[in-house]
């Protein structure tokens, strides 16, 4: 086909190919729009719109309208379109919390999953704050401060991830039920809180933690989980408390 029989296929009996032009002016106004979308994604709604407005087009009658209007007039919506990032899913804010999950965490999770504390350890984690608290009987006789065999495993295993998550500071906590203890050892549940919080803070030292990075602190039961009000709970409020928290760069 010459190039006269290809050019006159374009042609109706109104004349012309100036469709074409018409054409290529308004895919180039699109892409100017979809250009400013993506500028003002971040901006604040009344200002997109008037920003937005302030854009005018031709319509398909020649008429000058702003692009708003023309969206309207087309069925679309005229609000402002999420960013590119959320659409794409590549803003931070949209990422699920799991998918935010602090390191420390999963380790201790793993380390949780993998033995039979299950029932016997509570973790929450807000932020670079981790907590941690461990059911008492896991870790002394009642009424006394010396650690057992199984704590000493499982503060063991503790002690590799605090060395391994350096930039972690350690405040560890002692609590007991209301049932005072009144020994000549042990005046109050506060002493005996005090204690067995020391005791866990100087086992660490030995595994070759930092000193500087530790608190102990006793509670007493000051701070119980759940009411005093039966057995299965007092065993709940009586456990070691281990507050974590990532410390910032000045």
């Amino acid at each position: 086909m010459s190039a006269r029989s290809f050019s006159g296929a374009f042609e109706d009996e109104e004349g012309g190919s100036a469709w074409v032009v018409t054409f290529a002016d308004m895919m180039t106004l699109i892409l100017v729009f979809f250009i400013l979308l993506y500028t003002l994604a971040d901006f604040e709604d009344e200002a997109y719109k008037e920003l937005i407005e302030s854009v005018q087009v031709i319509d398909g009658h020649g008429n000058q309208i702003s692009v708003i209007d023309f969206a309207k007039r087309e069925g679309r919506n005229p609000e402002p379109l999420k960013a590119i990032e959320d659409m794409l899913g590549m803003n931070p804010g949209n990422v699920p919390v799991e998918n935010m999950k602090p390191a420390l965490v999963a380790d201790l999770e793993s380390m949780i999953s993998s033995t039979d504390l299950a029932d016997g350890v509570d973790l929450a984690f807000d932020g670079d704050q981790i907590n941690l608290q461990i059911d008492g009987r896991y870790l002394f006789e009642s009424g006394q401060v010396v650690l057992k065999d199984r704590a000493r495993f499982i503060f063991a295993n503790l002690a590799q991830m605090f060395r391994d998550y350096a930039d972690y500071s350690i405040a560890i906590r002692g609590h007991t039920d209301d049932l005072n203890i009144q020994t000549t050892q042990f005046p109050s549940n506060w002493e005996l809180s005090a204690i067995r919080a020391t005791t866990v803070l100087r086992f660490f030292i030995q595994q070759g933690i930092d000193p500087e990075r530790m608190t102990a602190t006793g509670y007493a039961d000051y701070l119980p989980l759940v009411e005093n009000n039966s057995l299965e709970n007092r065993a709940r409020n009586r456990r070691v408390e281990f507050v974590l928290e990532k410390e910032k760069d000045i």
